[in-house]
């Protein structure tokens, strides 16, 4: 078995990684690592923070997912354990010509992962990147919190975190696009989650979206403190999905909403900064739509004819909601039918799908 590196030469990443000192560090949902692989055996070193050092973090645990040659279910799905260990990622008993995409399923906010170390029988080279990208920016939806829960009763398990079957995946496979996860759960633009009703603006997103990994930096030091560089992925779309958190705190206080709408508004300039092409969709729905009038206020006064407001259709009771009242499959797919055919609009692209 030849030993490879997960660096540019060998695979091509997925969604915001970050290369440093011979590891490729995943933490977003979603990301990973591709690449063409001629050979029977590729198994891959893993590192992960996640210490079960108390029995209840076992519903921490990070998941990762491994698609062959496209394929829309993965051929395997499997739990991360403390430290670094070994994990067998494809075999077959003749040599064979491959795609494999290797994918973090679990989210930043619960566990960091990397790929020290690649190892295979055969030659492996980078695949070739979409011509179509779309970014997603969003929370605990757009990390696929709970999808695979069975009810609203059903506590938070990482196992139930399927990003892969979420209205942004669904979305990017319709198009044929490469696509990141910028998400985070319980996150918001002026306050995150607040359980109290103070404001809860110690972590939002726009303190993480210039960097390339925020998170990790607690993990690994300031070296990981690596701005992102928006040429690696410029997107034509960019689908920002937030507000569901912020309404924890603004709830009908005129004061707080006027707040909201300046901090939604200033978040979309700083993105459009650094993407001045793209054209931005500013959604909002599926656990609540309370704070999208406030969204269109925002809209409408930055004045850019390439940013839009998008209302999603909030979860139908008669369809059932996945874990602690996250939106399910069901209307994951709803969510994304109605933003294709939103992109497909302003975009004129054909799905593919």
């Amino acid at each position: 078995m030849e030993k490879f590196l997960a660096d540019d030469r060998n695979i091509r990443p997925l969604g915001r990684t970050l290369f440093l000192d011979g590891t490729r560090y995943l933490s977003w949902c979603c990301s990973g690592v591709e690449f063409w692989f001629t050979g029977r055996s590729v198994s891959a070193e893993i590192w992960t923070d996640w210490i079960l050092d108390e029995p209840w973090k076992t519903i921490f645990k990070p998941y990762y997912a491994v698609f062959v040659n496209d394929e829309k279910i993965p051929r395997k799905r499997f739990a991360i354990e403390s430290g670094t260990n070994s994990y067998e990622i494809y075999s077959s008993d003749t040599a064979e010509r491959v795609k494999l995409r290797i994918v973090k399923l679990s989210e930043a906010a619960f566990s960091k992962t990397g790929i020290s170390s690649i190892y295979a029988d055969g030659e492996i080279v980078p695949t070739e990147p979409s011509d179509r990208k779309i970014e997603f920016i969003g929370d605990s939806i757009t990390c696929g919190f709970g999808i695979e829960g069975k009810c609203a009763e059903e506590g938070f398990r990482t196992e139930t975190e399927n990003p892969s079957l979420n209205y942004a995946s669904l979305t990017a496979k319709k198009f044929g696009a490469d696509h990141d996860l910028i998400s985070w759960s319980s996150i918001g633009v002026y306050s995150s989650w607040s359980d109290d009703g103070n404001i809860n603006n110690d972590w939002i997103m726009p303190m993480l979206y210039d960097k390339t990994d925020a998170g990790l930096e607690g993990i690994i030091g300031e070296k990981a403190c690596v701005p992102w560089n928006f040429e690696k992925f410029p997107p034509q779309v960019i689908v920002l999905n937030l507000g569901t958190n912020d309404v924890s705190y603004t709830k009908d206080i005129p004061e707080r909403l006027k707040g909201f709408e300046q901090a939604y508004g200033g978040f979309v300039s700083e993105i459009r900064k650094r993407n001045p092409y793209s054209y931005i969709i500013c959604t909002l729905g599926m656990m609540g739509d309370e704070l999208f009038p406030s969204i269109e206020n925002s809209v409408k006064a930055l004045n850019d004819d390439k940013v839009f407001a998008l209302k999603l259709e909030v979860q139908r009771k008669e369809d059932g909601t996945g874990s602690e009242n996250h939106p399910n499959l069901i209307t994951h797919r709803r969510a994304a039918e109605r933003l294709s055919e939103f992109i497909a609009g302003i975009t004129g692209w054909v799905p593919v799908d």
